[in-house]
């Protein structure tokens, strides 16, 4: 029989993070620094996690833009097309950045754009199969790499983290569909 992993609530003793918060209660205790043990913890974990991903990028011979806009072309399902406006909105970047990157991309072979048939104002922005490929790729080594990383994770404390982060973030981004 194998040990199974302690859940989060097992894990004791003080981090760093709880050294910081200890340290403001101290030298001013007129002030609430309670946010310090939950914002801290996720700028520091946000930071790991981006560095594990760019990192490991970097070893797929991407980057983190190329990563998002074929993953989001690829998400739209077959045949794999958005506009470019669709894009710079789910971006949120500017038109100008979007289309520099998709100038990058489309001379890469990873996508093609064309003028839509009915509306020459409009371009339909669709991976080619050198970006499916691509994206399938590093989708796959990607989100099994970061499924690791939280690997430890029991399945109670897992729902009852993303309860918690959902929660969070509902409280700054309007939760549309997508």
């Amino acid at each position: 029989m194998g040990v199974e992993a302690p859940s989060i609530r097992d894990v004791a003793g003080d981090d760093g993070v709880d050294r910081i918060e200890q340290a403001w209660v101290r030298e001013r205790p007129d002030i609430n620094v309670s946010s310090v043990g939950i914002v801290s913890r996720i700028w520091r974990i946000a930071r790991y996690l981006e560095r594990e991903r760019s990192q490991r990028l970097v070893e797929l011979g991407t980057d983190p833009a190329t990563l998002d806009l074929l993953a989001m072309l690829r998400r739209s399902g077959k045949p794999y097309r958005m506009t470019a406006g669709q894009l710079t909105e789910a971006a949120l970047i500017t038109p100008a950045g979007i289309s520099n990157r998709l100038d990058k991309l489309e001379r890469s072979g990873l996508l093609k754009r064309s003028f839509h048939a009915q509306d020459r104002r409009r371009v339909d922005v669709q991976l080619t199969k050198k970006g499916v490929q691509l994206i399938d790729e590093v989708a796959s080594d990607i989100l099994g790499r970061e499924s690791q990383l939280l690997a430890f994770v029991s399945k109670d404390d897992d729902a009852e983290l993303r309860r918690l982060l959902k929660l969070l973030l509902a409280h700054f981004e309007d939760p549309g569909p997508g």
